[in-house]
């Protein structure tokens, strides 16, 4: 459950950030050409995904717990997106690997 709340924060801050006017980068797929093209349907799904992923945290933890896990998580996927976007360290691969991977260890340890 973490790992997937982690990751959808994560793909929701890159949603969010690909409406960035100063922030752009060259092999956009389609989904996120379209998004970036109309500003609002990109903040609006990234806002979407931001509520599933804080209504999964609250669900998982309770109300204050849940809430404050939300806004750590969120600041931690902003903050790790923003230092490693420039350099291109992360691609769609390698994200998906290593959700696969913690996805495999958080089944095993429950």
């Amino acid at each position: 459950m973490f790992s997937t709340i982690c990751l959808l924060f994560l793909v929701g801050f890159v949603c969010w950030m690909n409406t960035s006017r100063r922030i752009a980068w060259n092999d956009k797929n389609q989904v996120m050409a379209k998004l970036a093209s109309n500003p609002f349907y990109g903040r609006c799904a990234a806002g979407a995904i931001f509520l599933v992923a804080t209504v999964l945290c609250v669900v998982a933890l309770g109300w204050g717990s849940g809430l404050f896990a939300a806004i750590v998580v969120l600041m931690t996927a902003g903050s790790v997106s923003v230092l490693f976007f420039p350099f291109n360290y992360f691609g769609t691969k390698s994200i998906a690997l290593l959700y696969i991977c913690a996805l495999a260890i958080e089944l095993i340890t429950r």
